[in-house]
């Protein structure tokens, strides 16, 4: 009864401590745990200097997922790295939240092996300490390959950006948004951009250099947004001086933003002035390309006898899919 008893007390002990340390436990089995794999390399030349692209493939332990990732590092990321060995190496990619020692074989920049990551304990309670509890192995392997350190969080966190999710982290590292690029942005007038947006600029390369480019087509103070939408439409210099060139100054920019999206250029504008269209107003203009009707379309009326048609009258023949086979069919079956 009494070694009942006994072993009873000392299970609820050791549940009562498991209790109180879980977030503990949890970060312990993390730094014990490790990742294998296999890589593949080559060296490449870039205008950064010579790279390693680097693919990765996780083993398919039990229990663990698979993964697959490729990037380039700067030869100088690693620790023994010979790529002209011409023999059998071993070599490490050493960051603050652990380490990943590369086996294999390296012949004429050209590589072959397996790796295997191993978590630094020691960063896992540095990030505890930062807020940030129950790091996963795999999210500690994500941060020692794009170099997530505590020093890059507490940059972030200097400019007012405080307990970023670990993900985030992550995504800003891969697409380079630093202490650096806050600042520059900063000091141009763009300050308190909240990350995701910070990571979709560095994505369709806003900078510094894009923004004053928007100015000088006369886009002074536009939103990160607005920014970003620009990009992503590849709405350049070249793009509004062809449009400014036929005329149209001072485009609002939700409407610059609709000309490009249906591919109202300074091509298209000359093409209708050539077919006796002047001075079309930009709401006109873009309703004219969601429709198809272009200098082709016109001729093609004025063909079947269709002269002096207003910008009204070939929309409404578009709506209603009259064209010249059309025209065509309904005579022939008089």
């Amino acid at each position: 009864m009494k070694k009942v008893l006994i072993i009873t007390t000392t299970a609820m002990l050791f549940a009562a401590l498991g209790l109180l340390s879980r977030g503990g436990v949890a970060s312990s089995e993390a730094a014990q745990e490790t990742i294998t794999g296999d890589w593949t390399a080559s060296v490449k030349q870039t205008d950064r200097g010579p790279v390693l692209w680097l693919s990765l493939n996780r083993n398919r332990d039990a229990g663990r997922g698979y993964f697959q990732m490729s990037s380039d590092f700067p030869l100088q990321d690693f620790t023994g790295l010979n790529p002209n060995a011409n023999s059998n190496v071993q070599f490490s990619l050493q960051r603050e939240a652990g380490v990943v020692l590369f086996d294999g074989l390296f012949k004429d920049g050209r590589g072959v092996g397996d790796f295997r990551f191993t978590p630094n304990s020691g960063f896992i309670s540095t990030m505890r300490n930062l807020g940030y509890e129950e790091l996963t192995t795999e999210k500690l392997f994500s941060m020692t390959i794009h170099d997530v350190s505590s020093s890059f969080i507490n940059e972030l966190k200097s400019f007012g950006y405080d307990k970023i999710p670990v993900n985030k982290l992550i995504a800003m590292r891969i697409h380079g948004v630093s202490g650096d690029f806050i600042r520059r942005m900063q000091a141009i007038g763009y300050k308190d951009i909240p990350s995701d947006k910070l990571i979709a600029m560095r994505i369709h390369g806003v900078d510094e250099k894009f923004i004053r480019e928007a100015e000088a087509m006369g886009y002074k103070d536009l939103p990160v947004n607005d920014l970003i939408t620009m990009r992503i439409h590849n709405i350049d210099e070249e793009y509004v001086k062809s449009v400014q060139a036929m005329g149209y100054k001072d485009i609002p920019f939700n409407k610059l933003v609709s000309m490009r999206i249906h591919n109202v250029n300074g091509k298209f504008i000359k093409e209708m002035e050539e077919v006796g269209y002047n001075n079309i107003p930009l709401n006109k203009l873009i309703t004219m390309r969601i429709h198809s009707i272009d200098s082709k379309f016109v001729k093609e009326m004025k063909d079947q006898g269709f002269n002096n048609l207003s910008i009204d009258d070939l929309i409404k023949l578009r709506i209603h899919g009259v064209d010249s086979d059309y025209i065509k069919r309904m005579r022939g079956s008089r």
